[in-house]
């Protein structure tokens, strides 16, 4: 999946530039086509006609095929192969008519600016520089002459090799947001699954209880059975619309909500459940951690502990809203993972959501008693401003 956002990034960034990077580059060719007619029209010999024409033409060639080639990754060996061609036959035809060919420096520097790392690009046009001024001094070029070739050539060497650089920092930049993307869909794919590992956990533990006893009541006491039927539909039918709103992204559990559930689900599975809850005002981000702690609870709890009788705290002051739920059970293998700091997926996502708002869970074994503590505890300002 990284590779293809990579992709698609790179995509973006190439596609819409090519065309203009080619036609830009066939432009330029055209400056050749004056000194080769200089060349053809000079005294001089007919095989120096036909040398110089010859460079000249090997000149484009590999200048064209080095444009075709740029800006392809794997043409790397292929790219300094040209870029070294380029530039000897700049230094033949320098060194040949000084006067005519010492801009073919410009040309090499382009290339060497955008095939070489961009912090390279600098030293590399600085040593081209050295080598086209000295080319043209020692060919006997004038004044005016040697100082174009140099000013030029630099100048256009480093103008290449900041756009090198930018070019680098967009793609840079491309990838990073694609990576960013991927994170995002990954960190909201792990959110989602987390939430329907939540939500169904607890209700499919009610409604696998609540059959096994309408099963046990059949056909003895037919009418609390179909009380219990009852409620397996009741209860399914409201998983059924909590999957939807999660889908939906509407969701946020209510405390009330969650404690008239883990009243219902404890009953049921024949645990004696007290519930103390002292009446206060909360953030609603601050209700949903606490109303996520007593369905989380009340779930491991009914599936885990063993237990007979289950307490469930709620507390509000001195800044903090606080819930605990507290069994007198075994103790289990989910007590000793939450404990040694690996706890499952509920406890897991039930700690992501009390970080988010700031909150502080603890999950272990009781140090009063037997049994297993959870206990949430969350500023009542919520989320971090």
């Amino acid at each position: 999946m990284n590779g293809l956002f990579s992709r698609i990034a790179e995509d973006r960034w190439g596609h819409g530039r090519r065309n203009g990077r080619a036609v830009a580059g066939v432009v330029w060719l055209a400056f050749i086509l004056f000194p080769v007619v200089n060349a053809l029209t000079t005294r001089d010999s007919v095989s120096g006609r036909a040398l110089t024409v010859t460079g000249a033409l090997i000149f484009t060639a590999t200048y064209a095929w080095m444009f075709l080639i740029m800006f392809r990754r794997e043409a790397s060996v292929a790219r300094f192969a040209l870029l070294a061609t380029l530039v000897a036959v700049a230094i033949a035809l320098t060194l040949h008519a000084p006067d005519q060919w010492w801009f073919l420096f410009t040309y090499c520097a382009g290339c060497l600016a955008l095939v070489t790392p961009p912090d390279r690009g600098v030293p590399a046009i600085l040593a081209l520089t050295a080598v086209a001024v000295g080319c043209t001094a020692v060919a006997g070029g004038a004044g005016g002459q040697v100082i174009s070739a140099g000013t030029t050539t630099v100048a256009i060497g480093l103008l290449m090799v900041l756009m090198h650089n930018l070019r680098e920092r967009n793609r840079e930049l491309s990838e990073a947001r694609a990576e960013l993307a991927h994170t995002a869909v990954a960190a909201e794919r792990e959110r989602f699954a987390r939430d329907l590992h939540d939500l169904l956990g607890h209700s499919l533990s009610v409604i696998a209880i609540k059959a096994e006893l309408a099963g046990r009541l059949l056909p003895g006491d037919a009418e609390r059975a179909a009380r219990e039927v009852a409620d397996v539909e009741q209860v399914a039918r409201q998983a059924l619309n909590e999957v939807r709103q999660a889908v939906s992204d509407y969701r946020r559990p209510t405390l009330d909500g969650e404690l008239e559930g883990a009243r219902m689900a404890l009953s049921a599975a024949g645990i004696d459940a007290e519930f103390d809850r002292a009446p206060s005002a909360l953030d609603p981000e601050v209700e949903a951690v606490l109303a996520w702690t007593v369905r989380e609870g009340a779930t491991n709890v009914i599936r885990h502990s063993g237990a007979r009788h289950c307490r469930v705290q709620m507390r509000a002051g001195d800044g903090d809203a606080r819930v605990e739920v507290l069994d007198d059970g075994a103790g289990t293998v989910v007590s000793d993972v939450a404990s040694n700091g690996h706890a499952g997926n509920g406890i897991a996502g039930l700690r992501e959501r009390a970080e988010r708002v700031r909150g502080r869970i603890e999950a272990g074994r009781r140090a009063d008693a037997d049994g297993f503590r959870l206990a949430v505890s969350v500023p009542m300002t919520g989320a971090r401003p």
